[in-house]
């Protein structure tokens, strides 16, 4: 399970120049998708190990999973909050 579809996202992201040192939201927000990410390709490298054959732990690959899939529901749930954010910002009148 990888994020394939956050690419262009992040590719964004890199061209907007946060306004502060300390990185900001959007800083915080690439950080954030590039852990998620990380998790996705632990949990598959995890997977692809398993089906070689190699010995590793079931409870190993099911932390793995469960930390991969808590991650996902965690990003998709930030996803939700700013576009619910963004709606209400476009229905406020000026």
């Amino acid at each position: 399970m990888e994020i394939r579809a956050l690419e262009g996202v992040l590719r964004a992201l890199d061209k907007e120049k946060p306004q502060s040192k300390s990185g900001g939201f959007v800083e915080e927000l690439k950080n954030f998708i590039n852990w998620v990410n990380e998790e996705q390709e632990k949990a598959e490298g995890i997977k692809e190990a398993v089906l070689r054959g190699e010995d590793i732990p079931l409870h190993q690959m099911v932390i793995e999973f469960e930390k991969a899939n808590v991650a996902l529901n965690l990003l998709i749930q930030v996803r939700n909050k700013l576009v619910e954010a963004f709606q209400e910002l476009n229905r406020m009148q000026v």
